[in-house]
């Protein structure tokens, strides 16, 4: 026991000298996780809905997350981390552990998006049926996907109640398998990160816009998978293509959502340009009918009196002033339209 803990202090002294630059790359890229998450937060509740999101998107990603997180802390270098941590300085314990930070952080921003998925889902569906507002796709839309919602929620979690039970079996029971398990759960997370988008890809085409998936969070997620996809093909190069394979087919996914998103913008800018084109061009053209020049306006109470005074004398029978008059109210109109032409 003495020799192990003597290694294993040896083992912790070698790592316990982070690098400066590697943890401010690893905050920075931390960060830029927390901060593309908010747009879309905001976009769910914004709209109260959240349509456009679809199930499976959430579902896939939810389990990937969970299977991602099971499989960090099960690693027996992660284990080594967490063990040595109390030999380490503060600085150094938290640059250590800054990885599993990093993998925790953004699969619990995830499983938010699945918790506010599912209450919108609901809230919208209740709100349909009670009145209180109209959902924004249809109502048989808004309650298929309300009850999706609730089967979702009851898969997820008792997805990763299985995991985390399995996991702490194999971590307290058999340690020797430990490694083993975590290659099930790496070769997991990439295949159900390998298909996540492609759902969601299909719902927003299929939809014709985004709905209440944010353009801004996609942007930001896909710039990050990109830097992180391309750091690892520079670190373990070609023969290393099980590790950032994902995170290009991810990449990849992720731009094509967003140049389908672009398309729909600009189509809907143009819808848009050429609606209120119309509209002003109606305006204008039922203002022209309707409005009077100066002159003309100026001359009506003249002109009114004059043709009430005809035709009283019309249904007198008429009088020898009647053409003089009908003559004279003609010459004042006549006049008006040569001042409109002036």
């Amino acid at each position: 026991m003495d020799i192990f803990s003597k290694i294993m202090q040896d083992d912790c002294k070698k790592m316990s000298e982070p690098s400066t630059g590697q943890f401010a790359i690893s905050c920075a890229l931390l960060a830029w996780l927390l901060v593309s998450y908010i747009p879309q937060f905001a976009r769910i509740i914004g709209r109260k809905s959240a349509e456009g999101l679809s199930t499976l998107y959430i579902l896939l990603g939810s389990i990937s997350g969970t299977c991602a997180v099971a499989n960090i802390m099960i690693l027996p270098a992660s284990q080594t981390d967490i063990a040595c941590c109390r030999h380490y300085t503060r600085f150094g314990c938290i640059s250590r552990l800054l990885g599993i930070f990093q993998v925790v952080s953004g699969v619990s921003l995830f499983w938010c998006i699945m918790f506010l998925y599912v209450y919108f889902s609901e809230e919208e569906a209740d709100a349909e049926l009670h009145g209180r507002r109209r959902s924004l796709s249809s109502p048989d839309r808004t309650f298929r996907r309300a009850r999706r919602a609730i089967r979702l929620l009851i898969i997820v979690v008792a997805f990763a109640f299985a995991i985390m039970l399995i996991s702490a079996v194999i971590l307290n029971r058999f340690p020797w398998y430990s490694q083993e398990w975590a290659n099930v759960l790496g070769v997991c997370v990439a295949c159900f990160a390998c298909v996540q988008w492609v759902p969601q890809v299909w719902t927003t085409i299929h939809l014709g816009h985004l709905g209440s998936l944010s353009l801004a969070s996609i942007c930001m997620g896909a710039s990050y998978t990109w830097i992180f996809g391309i750091n690892m093909i520079l670190r373990l190069g070609l023969s290393g293509w099980s590790v950032w394979i994902v995170y290009v087919l991810v990449g990849i996914m992720q731009l094509t959502l967003i140049v389908t998103a672009i398309i729909y913008m600009i189509r809907d800018n143009r819808k848009a340009r050429r609606a209120d084109a119309t509209s002003a061009t109606a305006s204008n053209s039922s203002r022209r009918d309707v409005s009077e020049s100066p002159s003309t306006r100026a001359l009506r109470p003249q002109l009114d009196r004059w043709n009430s005074f005809a035709a009283a004398n019309a249904e007198d029978g008429g009088n020898e002033r009647t053409p003089l008059l009908a003559g004279r109210n003609k010459h004042v109109e006549e006049t008006a339209s040569l001042r409109r032409v002036i």
